[in-house]
């Protein structure tokens, strides 16, 4: 099945094409061809390279820590899905160490998360969107923290690389979950890619709400629903950033004018 996947995965890539291709503008002023954001793929992390990328590391409230839960199961609830792009998800495991009791702590994601993979054969990914997470206080019955996991949906940012989620097993490969495989995050400093995040952010209807099958997503009738084609262009959109050669005044001003429905 591992086979099946990756080559899943390289046909995500070429729909993704497809629909960037939709936003090509039409015949009409130079302006409209005119790159206004500019490409990042000579920067590190972003395209072809395989180094470390560019951001602070995110920082966490005091009494809060991330931890590993390497045989906890995807829990496909979609109130613990935290997304405005769905390419991957990760998984996020949070620790709230002050007494219990106490109110939640509130942990921000920042738009312009990036989440470095650590396999260079596997894309890293970035948010487009400001999250805040209540993390309880909770103990277990017989002592021990309790563990709050959430997954953030991500766009990819190394357009040549597999899809995180293509070596999946099980009832995993229906998602485009990738577990066990993102340790460090960052916010990031790339301009270009936080100059596209601003046209994108605070667009609350662009929450996702429900699951893709990445196995279903490639079978030959399958035909791409209406509510993921927006995914699709931003995505698209991005690697013209990260991968390509940047975006112009008129794919900008028609991403505009299609972003009207999701205020």
């Amino acid at each position: 099945m591992k086979w099946y996947i990756f080559f899943s995965s390289f046909l995500v890539l070429m729909a993704c094409k497809s629909d960037t291709e939709e936003t090509e503008p039409l015949p009409g002023t130079d302006d409209d061809y005119k790159i206004v954001i500019e490409p990042s793929k000579e920067q590190p992390g972003v395209g072809e390279s395989d180094a470390y990328p560019l951001g602070q590391p995110l920082k966490l409230p005091e009494g809060i820590r991330l931890v590993q839960r390497r045989h906890h199961k995807f829990d496909p609830d979609i109130s613990k899905l935290y997304a405005h792009t769905n390419f991957f998800y990760v998984d996020v495991n949070l620790v709230n160490d002050r007494m219990p009791g106490t109110p939640p702590i509130t942990v921000e994601f920042p738009a312009g998360l990036i989440v470095v993979s650590m396999d260079h054969d596997k894309q890293n990914g970035i948010s487009i969107e400001r999250f805040l997470v209540p993390v309880p206080p909770t103990e277990r019955i017989g002592g021990g923290r309790d563990t709050t996991t959430i997954y953030i949906g991500m766009a990819c940012i190394n357009e040549k690389r597999s899809m995180p989620w293509y070596d999946n097993e099980g009832e995993e490969q229906r998602y485009p979950i990738s577990r066990n495989n993102f340790q460090d995050f960052l916010v990031t400093n790339d301009k270009n890619l936080l100059q596209f995040i601003d046209i994108v952010k605070e667009h609350p209807k662009l929450r996702i709400t429900q699951h893709w099958d990445p196995v279903e997503a490639h079978e030959p009738d399958y035909v791409t629903p209406d509510w993921m084609k927006i995914h699709s262009r931003i995505q698209g959109l991005i690697w013209q950033i990260t991968d390509g050669y940047g975006i112009r005044q008129g794919e900008i001003a028609a991403l505009k004018q299609e972003l009207l429905a999701y205020k």
